[in-house]
């Protein structure tokens, strides 16, 4: 699809605020940070345990593996790979709080574009600032740039949350969209009654609630980038067209947000991993030195400033009517959590209620894994900022191949499957198989601790460990959506979406904090992956015990009679009026 092809402004404006984000997700977040932050802590650092001889920037892999750098900040002793641990964690703290918090806010058209410019542009600012640190070591350049760390993480956490709530509202301004509502309403496709209702409804404060199909396609549902080569709203699959044009507008509108979305995160990747390709120059030019770490990191700042600038001038602002009263959108925010996590809701949903339990220690699991390794490679295995940069693009191009032939794959096999009589390949499937090949990456690198060779101790090692990595992590986080998705009683997907958010990242800073404090005791990195492999292998029986069927068919009954209490609510409420005057 060509740039030009995108049917609507809105569409163009929400795209590039992927192109933006994302560089800063990929290169700083994921790479130059953790490491600039080892590095700083690093420069003021002293060998332990005597704690005399200062910390080597650039030392050998064999010293690397003998030698534990600690640096006092604080006025505690701490590991400086650990220091970068508990950065993260409390980052991650303080981006359940904001996620939380601002949730209803970003539901308001009012509000989104405007929290979604703020949080864009302090993340921005908070890395360009790294442009400023003098060049030479100082005790407080680590605290400086944890604070400054802690801010970028938590706007741009925030702020994709903001730019996700565009998605309905994006999905519904769609051209086939609007005639298949009209057709729903027999009224005729180009009517300008069918039409208006549609932009109505893609402007309402309540957009988050309109239904969504209980059967998606499983590719799209995926949210895979399967369907960017297709020039036809609805990509081709071997699944019939629904009957009856309320249902096909439904499967429509489910399918163009699919498909706005993974062109979305398709564009994320590839201006993530070509900045990341670009950023190369510099720091090979400087050597990896902490410079063109910041340098690196700055420069992500700058893009992510620039080209929000389009999501700026062409995302819809929203009429003043729709504006809400921020105190009580907080208010309404913790207490909807609070509601959504009680006993009796639980007993309603028991599977997605387990799912949910299994999804908030695997994903805390993966996403550390991914600081750690990042970390191990910097300070156990010394290699250079440019190999880990490469480490990284090898990470998003697996990503890449895996999220679009994965479920290609799933719908070949699924095919010849029926065909042979048997069932198809299900989005459970394919998550669990994710999960078991994501377990492999802890156990390889505990088999360090055992034997003399291999578990990680080499830079070829870390190379093939990426690409596995990789392939593995598209696909989790893609099937992960889908099978919960499947869990979501319909009508209600924009509430449990913000649960989904919030046990996400309620738990996510334990994983960190664990790691770092495992590295600080023992004074080797590699033992953080122990507690890694628990976090993974624990989770999986509960996961076993989650059943889609009936967990589809609770979510069903369950906003069935959500339904009815709202309707007899709202019937109290009318006669209550109508009795006063």
């Amino acid at each position: 699809m060509a740039w030009t092809d995108i049917p609507h402004p809105h569409v163009r404006a929400w795209y590039s605020y992927a192109f933006a984000a994302e560089v800063f997700s990929a290169c700083g977040l994921a790479i130059f940070l953790p490491i600039t932050l080892e590095q700083l802590a690093r420069e003021i650092g002293y060998y332990a345990p005597e704690l005399v001889e200062p910390c080597a920037i650039n030392s050998s892999t064999g010293d690397a593996l003998e030698r534990v750098c600690k640096a006092r900040i604080l006025g505690v002793w701490v590991d400086t790979a650990s220091f970068s641990m508990y950065v993260k964690s409390i980052a991650v703290a303080l981006q359940a709080i904001c996620i939380i918090s601002i949730g209803p806010l970003a539901d308001s058209p009012y509000w989104r574009k405007r929290l979604l410019l703020l949080f864009a542009y302090a993340g921005s600012i908070s890395a360009i600032l790294f442009l400023l640190f003098p060049s030479t070591p100082n005790v407080g350049l680590p605290l400086i740039a944890a604070f400054l760390f802690i801010i970028g993480n938590t706007a741009y956490a925030t702020s994709i949350v903001c730019s996700n709530a565009f998605l309905p509202a994006l999905a519904r301004e769609d051209e086939d969209v609007i005639n298949a509502l009209a057709e729903s309403h027999n009224t005729q496709p180009d009517s300008e009654e069918a039409e208006t209702d549609a932009v109505r409804r893609a402007n309402s404060v309540e957009e988050g609630s309109n239904l969504l199909p209980q059967r998606i396609v499983p590719a799209v549902r995926a949210i895979s980038s399967i369907d960017l080569a297709e020039s036809d709203p609805i990509p081709k699959s071997p699944i019939s067209r629904p009957h009856g044009s309320k249902s096909h507008y439904e499967s429509l509108l489910s399918l163009t947000v699919s498909r706005l979305s993974s062109t979305g995160t398709a564009l994320g990747f590839l201006s993530g991993v070509s900045v990341l390709a670009l950023l190369l120059i510099p720091v090979l030019l400087l050597d990896g030195s902490t410079f063109s770490l910041r340098l690196a990191i700055g420069l992500s700042g700058i893009w992510w400033g620039i080209f929000t600038i389009p999501s700026w001038l062409g995302l819809p602002s929203g009429n003043k009517e729709d504006r809400r009263q921020p105190v009580g959108g907080l208010k309404d925010a913790w207490k909807r959590i609070g509601n959504m996590v009680k006993l009796n809701e639980m007993e309603k949903l028991p599977n997605l209620y387990t799912f949910l339990v299994a999804w908030m220690f695997l994903s805390d699991g993966f996403h550390t894994t991914t600081y750690s390794a990042i970390l191990f490679a910097s300070s156990v295995l010394s290699m250079s900022a440019s190999k880990i940069i490469l480490i990284g693009i090898l990470v998003q191009l697996s990503a890449v191949i895996s999220s679009i032939s994965i479920p290609k794959l799933q719908i070949r096999f699924s095919i010849k499957a029926e065909q042979n009589g048997g069932k198809p390949i299900t989005n459970f499937k394919v998550l669990l198989y994710a999960v078991l090949a994501g377990a492999l990456i802890p156990i390889y690198t505990c088999i360090g601790l055992i034997l003399p060779f291999g578990g990680l101790r080499t830079e070829g090692e870390m190379y093939v460990l990426a690409i596995w990595f990789g392939l593995v992590f598209g696909p989790f986080l893609s099937y992960s959506r889908a099978v919960y998705t499947e869990l979501i009683p319909p009508g209600h997907e924009s509430t449990f979406f913000s649960l989904f958010a919030f046990t996400d990242k309620s738990a996510s800073f334990i994983g960190p904090a664990a790691v770092g404090l495992i590295a600080d005791l023992t004074g080797n990195l590699r033992y953080g992956f122990v507690f890694l492999l628990i976090m993974l292998v624990v989770p999986i029986p509960v996961l076993l015990r989650v059943s889609v069927r009936k967990g589809n068919e609770q979510a069903r009954i369950w906003a069935e009679d959500r339904l009815r209490e709202g309707r007899e609510e709202e019937q109290d409420e009318i006669t209550a009026l109508l009795d006063s005057e």
